[in-house]
């Protein structure tokens, strides 16, 4: 088992995890911290890039439109 797998039938519980897959309970927590912050990084870039995209304003609205 991988540890996508574990954390997909899991969830962040650090001690199942660390179960399944034969490691530490301090590695397992390690392991969800970086899944987390990855997954928060790049809802962040996300966010940044439709703004820089978009610059507030909807895609493809002309100025004489409004």
């Amino acid at each position: 088992m991988t540890f996508l797998e574990a954390y997909a039938k899991f969830g962040p519980d650090t001690m199942a995890i660390a179960e399944a897959l034969a490691i530490k309970e301090h590695e397992a927590d390690r392991l969800i911290n970086a899944r987390l912050n990855c997954g928060y990084a790049e809802r962040l870039h996300a966010r940044r890039v439709k703004k820089i995209a978009y610059a507030g304003k909807e895609p493809f609205m002309s100025e004489w439109a409004r």
